[in-house]
């Protein structure tokens, strides 16, 4: 699968307004919506998933988004750690069997992932670790074929860019290089994270 139009967009940001030039690239190329008459109630069209801040963002721009974040367990160590978000991030969308489950899951395939991670906060380590952060970067970047990824203002630039070009699509090769630069910009991350443990 070479270009993937963007349409199903999971979403997790501190700072809401580097959305924008994604959300307005998306919005000029996005699909007319148009509800499936079978199965869950899944319509075609833009659509963001994400945690409740960020949705709340996007609806006031105008923008379909449903939270799918439900609340803080364990005083929010377990956030995005969802199973219906990592299926969506993580499902071949070339495999019909794959599809079909996500369908019970009542969430469609991600096209697209940004998150941002925040900065460990070495008094209060390890704490402060980002862990579904990280995780959703990792699961994106295992599912380079079929889904794209931002992870810092530099790669949503990048993005956004490849979008223009591209028509609201993105391509395998793009998907690859930005799998490469997660996967080095979580490396990076670890590095500081065993540095911090010294401390501990």
């Amino acid at each position: 699968m070479d270009k993937i139009k963007v349409s199903n967009v999971f979403a997790a940001v501190f700072q809401k307004g580097v959305l924008d030039p994604l959300v307005d690239i998306l919005k000029k190329n996005a699909e007319p919506s148009v509800v499936v008459a079978e199965g869950p109630d899944i319509s075609s069209g833009l659509k963001f998933f994400g945690t409740q801040g960020t949705v709340d963002y996007l609806r006031k721009k105008g923008v379909d988004a449903i939270s799918v974040v439900k609340g803080f367990d364990f005083d929010g160590r377990v956030k995005t750690l969802s199973r219906p978000v990592f299926s969506a991030v993580l499902a071949d969308k070339t495999k019909p069997e794959h599809l079909k489950e996500l369908s019970m899951l009542n969430i469609p395939a991600m096209d697209l992932v940004v998150v941002d991670l925040y900065a460990p906060d070495e008094k209060i380590f390890p704490e402060s670790m980002d862990i579904g952060g990280q995780s959703l970067i990792r699961s994106a970047v295992k599912n380079y074929k079929n889904v794209a990824l931002a992870f810092d203002e530099a790669s949503l630039a990048e993005l956004v860019d490849h979008l223009k070009t591209n028509s609201g699509s993105t391509t395998l090769e793009f998907r690859k290089q930005q799998a490469k630069k997660g996967s080095k910009f979580i490396a990076d991350r670890c590095v500081l994270e065993a540095k911090l443990f010294e401390k501990v």
